[in-house]
C-alpha cells in the first residue's frame, strides 16, 4: 500500500513538473553573438528574409527584430546579444518557430521569465508554409528550394468578387551559409467560382501542378492544366496547358509571364 502511495506521488510530482514546463514561455530567437558588433553586423542579412515573412504571412511585434543583452531578458544566459523576433506563450510558439525554421533554419526558442502581459509574440500565418522535395542545388553553392502555401478568397458581404482557393508556389533562393538571396512566387492549383452581380457567373480551375527541375540551366519549370466551366463566354478559352519558367541568374529568382499551348476556345452558336 505504502508503495502504491509513493508511485502515485511521484507520478503526480512528475506531471507538475512536466506541466509546468509545458508552461513556460519562450523567446524566439534569429541570430546572437558575444560581440556586440558582431551582432550588429548580422543585421545586414534580415532585409529579404524579412520581406520573405511579410509575403509568407507572418508578422512580427513592432521593433522587431530587436537586438537585446541576454542577461536583460529573464531565463536567458547572459553573457550574449541576441536578435529577439518575439516572446510567445508555450502553446503559441510551437507554429510560429516551425515557420521561421523554414525559411531561417538557425532560428531557436529559450525558456523565459515573463508574465503573460510582457509577451509579444509574432503573428502566425492563415495556413502554414510546406516544403516541397524539389530542390535546386547550383554549381556557386547556392540553393533554390521550393514551399507552397494555401490562400483563399471570399466574396464580400454584397456577393461582389468570387470564392478562390489556390497554391501558392515561393521559389526562395538560399546561401551557402543558409540566408535568403531572393525569392519569386506564382500560382499552382487554382479554383475559382462566383456569381458576381455585375460580371455574372465565373468558374474555372488549374490543376495538375507539377515541378521540373533542370540544374543544367538553373531553371525550375512549373507546368498546369486549366479549363473554364460551361459559363465560359462564345470564343474565350476554354482550357489549355499552361507553364511558368523560373530562372536563377546572378543571385536573382525570376518568374516567367505564363506561356500557353493546347488552347482550345468555347464555340459559338
Amino acid at each position: 500500500m505504502r508503495s502504491c502511495i509513493l508511485v502515485l506521488g511521484l507520478l503526480a510530482l512528475t506531471g507538475a513538473f512536466r506541466a509546468e514546463a509545458e508552461g513556460k514561455p519562450v523567446a524566439l530567437i534569429w541570430k546572437g553573438s558575444k560581440d556586440k558588433a558582431e551582432a550588429e553586423g548580422q543585421l545586414a542579412t534580415w532585409s529579404e528574409l524579412g520581406k520573405l515573412l511579410e509575403k509568407t504571412g507572418l508578422t512580427l511585434p513592432e521593433d522587431h527584430p530587436r537586438l537585446v543583452e541576454s542577461k536583460t531578458v529573464p531565463g536567458l544566459k547572459p553573457g550574449f546579444w541576441v536578435w529577439l523576433l518575439g516572446t510567445c506563450a508555450s502553446d503559441e510558439a510551437a507554429p510560429i518557430l516551425e515557420h521561421l525554421k523554414r525559411l531561417a533554419p538557425g532560428t531557436y526558442s529559450r525558456e523565459v521569465k515573463l508574465p503573460a502581459n510582457k509577451l509579444a509574440c509574432p503573428e502566425g500565418p492563415e495556413a502554414p508554409l510546406r516544403a516541397r522535395a524539389e530542390v535546386l542545388k547550383l554549381r556557386s553553392g547556392e540553393t533554390l528550394r521550393v514551399f507552397t502555401q494555401e490562400e483563399t478568397e471570399s466574396p464580400d458581404e454584397e456577393g461582389r468578387g468570387n470564392t478562390v482557393s489556390r497554391t501558392r508556389f515561393h521559389f526562395v533562393l538560399f546561401s551557402k551559409n543558409g540566408e535568403v538571396l531572393d525569392m519569386a512566387d506564382t500560382e499552382g492549383d487554382v479554383d475559382v467560382s462566383g456569381n458576381d452581380p455585375g460580371t455574372g457567373p465565373t468558374a474555372y480551375r488549374c490543376t495538375n501542378t507539377q515541378l521540373e527541375t533542370s540544374k543544367k540551366t538553373s531553371k525550375v519549370v512549373l507546368t498546369r492544366h486549366c479549363g473554364a466551366s460551361a459559363f465560359a463566354e462564345c470564343g474565350s478559352m476554354r482550357s489549355a496547358d499552361e507553364s511558368v519558367t523560373v530562372t536563377v541568374a546572378d543571385g536573382v529568382v525570376s518568374a516567367s509571364a505564363e506561356e500557353r499551348k493546347n488552347v482550345e476556345y468555347s464555340e459559338c452558336d
